[in-house]
C-alpha cells in the first residue's frame, strides 16, 4: 500500500480550493502542497457551465487558471477520489487503496445534485448539468434533441435552460415552488421573470412537478426519454431531461470520522472544523451567516473564494476571521439582469420594505431595512450600483431611508462611493 506524507493536503480543484493553495503558496513558499480531485482538468467556473453549452463561450474560458498553474504555484496535482477522511492517523484513503497523510487538511469538495426518486429514469437522455462533463455530455446529445424539459426552476435549472434555448430547443421548465428563484428574489420579482421567460419562447410550469418519465425504444435498440408526465396529468412530449431540483454538499468522506456535520461541515470563524487541522470551505461548509450569525450553506462562488483564502492563511499560521456568508446572486434571464442580496422576503414586524416597480419597463428595485441597516436587495432591469447596496449590506452600514428612497428610482450612489446613474443619465 502506497503511502504518501505532505504538509498540505487540499481535497478538491474548484474557487475555495485554489484560492486556498494560493494564498498558502504566498505564505509558505517551500511548504509541500498536494490537491487531489476527481476531475482531470484545470480549475473552471461551474457558473459558466450553461453558457459553454449555449456556445456563447469556448472551453478555454471557463477555465479560471492557465496549464502552468500547478507547476508555477508548486502544486503536486493528483486525480483520485478520496474514500474517507481518518483524523486520528491525519490522512485520507483514496479509492485506488493509496493513502496520504498530512499536516494540515483542507476540504473542498463542493456539493453534487440531488435527485429524488423519479419513476421511469433509468433511461437515454437524462442529465445533470454540474460539472465540464456534463455540459459536454449534454452537448453531444443535444443535435438528436428538439424539446426539452428542465426540472427545477432555480438558477440552475434557469440557466441550464437558457443553455438549451441558446442551440434551438424548445424548453419546458417545470417547477415545484410557485415561483422561479424561490431562494433568491421575491414574487413580484419572479413574475417579471415569468414572463420574460415566456415572450422569450420558453413554457414555465410552476407548482407542478414530474411525476413520471416516459420513454420508447430508438434506433440502438436502446430506452429513451419520449416524454414526461406530470402530477396534473399532462403529458408533454420531449427527447431530453435535465435535472435541477438541489444539490447537497459532499460530506460523505468524513462520515463517521469525528467531525461535526449538519448540513453541512460545521465551520468556526477560522473556517477550521470540529477537529484540530482539519479545515472545510466552499460548498461542503457550514459557516457563519453575516447577517443572522447563525451557521449555514451559502452555495455561489464569492463565499468560495472567501472562505478558501481565511482557511488558507490559518493552515499557513497567519490568524484570520471569516466575517460572514452574504447570500448574493446574480443571473442574465432572457436579456435581463437581476441581482439579489442578504434578506430578500422580510418576517412580519421584521423591519421595514421600500420598493420601486415598473414591471411593463422590466424594472424592479426592492430594499429590506431592519433597525436602520440595509439588510437586503432585489434588482431587476437596471442593476447597475448593486455594488454598492451590497457592500452597505456587507459593512452593516447605517442608512439614511430618505436617501435609499430616491436611490429606488434614481441614481445609486452613496458617500465614498462612485455615483452611477440609472440608464446612463
Amino acid at each position: 500500500m502506497r503511502v504518501i506524507d505532505v504538509r498540505y493536503l487540499i481535497i478538491g480543484n474548484s474557487a475555495a480550493g485554489v484560492f486556498a493553495a494560493e494564498t498558502i503558496r504566498g505564505l509558505d513558499p517551500d511548504g509541500q502542497i498536494r490537491m487531489i480531485s476527481n476531475e482531470n482538468c484545470l480549475p473552471y467556473s461551474r457558473c459558466l457551465t450553461s453558457y459553454y453549452l449555449g456556445n456563447e463561450i469556448s472551453e478555454e474560458m471557463m477555465y479560471i487558471r492557465d496549464k502552468a498553474f500547478y507547476s508555477e504555484t508548486g502544486i503536486d496535482f493528483q486525480v483520485g477520489h478520496v474514500e474517507r477522511v481518518e483524523p486520528k492517523s491525519n490522512s485520507v484513503l483514496l479509492d485506488s487503496g493509496e493513502i496520504v497523510t498530512y499536516d494540515k487538511l483542507l476540504i473542498a469538495t463542493g456539493s453534487s445534485p440531488f435527485n429524488p426518486p423519479l419513476e421511469g429514469s433509468d433511461v437515454e437522455g437524462i442529465f445533470e448539468l454540474r460539472t465540464l462533463e456534463d455540459a459536454k455530455a449534454v452537448a453531444k446529445f443535444a443535435p438528436n434533441v428538439k424539446s426539452a424539459v428542465v426540472m427545477g426552476a432555480g438558477l440552475v435549472g434557469l440557466k441550464g435552460a437558457h443553455g438549451l434555448h441558446e442551440l434551438g430547443i424548445n424548453v419546458t421548465i417545470v417547477g415545484s415552488a410557485p415561483q422561479v428563484l424561490r431562494h433568491s428574489i421575491d414574487v413580484e420579482s419572479a413574475g417579471i421573470l415569468t414572463r420574460l421567460l415566456e415572450e422569450d419562447g420558453y413554457r414555465v410550469l410552476l407548482n407542478t412537478k414530474v411525476a413520471k418519465v416516459l420513454s420508447e425504444e430508438d434506433a440502438d435498440g436502446r430506452m429513451s426519454v419520449s416524454g414526461v408526465l406530470l402530477n396534473t396529468g399532462e403529458q408533454i412530449p420531449c427527447q431530453m431531461i435535465i435535472r435541477a431540483v438541489g444539490v447537497r454538499p459532499n460530506v460523505k468522506l468524513v462520515r463517521d470520522s469525528g467531525i461535526s456535520v449538519n448540513y453541512g461541515i460545521v465551520v468556526d470563524e477560522e473556517m477550521q472544523t470540529s477537529v484540530k487541522d482539519i479545515y472545510a470551505a466552499g460548498d461542503v461548509a457550514e459557516a457563519f451567516n453575516l447577517l443572522s450569525d447563525e451557521k449555514g450553506v451559502n452555495a455561489i462562488w464569492p463565499s468560495a473564494t472567501e472562505q478558501g483564502i481565511v482557511a488558507g492563511c490559518n493552515m499557513a499560521g497567519v490568524k484570520r476571521k471569516y466575517p460572514g456568508s452574504l447570500a448574493v446572486n446574480s443571473a442574465v434571464i432572457s436579456g435581463v439582469g437581476i441581482i439579489s442580496a442578504g434578506v430578500v422576503n422580510l418576517q412580519p414586524g421584521g423591519g421595514s420594505v421600500l420598493r420601486a416597480s415598473e414591471p411593463e419597463k422590466n424594472f424592479y428595485r426592492k430594499f429590506v431595512i431592519k433597525d436602520g441597516h440595509l439588510v437586503g436587495m432585489i434588482m431587476v432591469g437596471d442593476i447597475e450600483g448593486a455594488g454598492i447596496l451590497s457592500g452597505l449590506i456587507r459593512k452593516k452600514a447605517k442608512v439614511d431611508i430618505n436617501y435609499l428612497n430616491q436611490m429606488l428610482i434614481h441614481t445609486i450612489e452613496y458617500p465614498r462611493y462612485l455615483p452611477v446613474e440609472r440608464g446612463g443619465q
